[in-house]
């Protein structure tokens, strides 16, 4: 019986304690599990970094359409910018 596939993560999204069911988080994903939505205003745009990662990469900065392999315990931290 193969249980990886139904291991739960406990990941930190901005401090906040999350779970999360998929070996791979996208950068949308993340910032959804921050903010729980992504703005579609033009001027509105994001930052996600990550630390506690998979061993050939423990930390970095994510951009759109990146995607990371998820491990317990990794830690994202997400900012909003509006450019005016």
């Amino acid at each position: 019986m193969d249980n990886k596939k139904d291991k739960v993560f406990t990941i930190l999204v901005n401090a906040r304690e999350k779970t999360w069911k998929d070996k791979i988080i996208s950068f949308d994903q993340v910032v959804i599990l921050a903010f729980e939505s992504i703005s579609i205003d033009p001027n509105v745009s994001y930052t996600v970094t990550f630390k506690k990662g998979e061993n050939n990469k423990p930390e970095g900065i994510m951009v759109k359409s990146d995607e990371v392999k998820v491990k317990d315990g990794m830690r994202f931290n997400v900012t909003q910018t509006n450019r005016s």
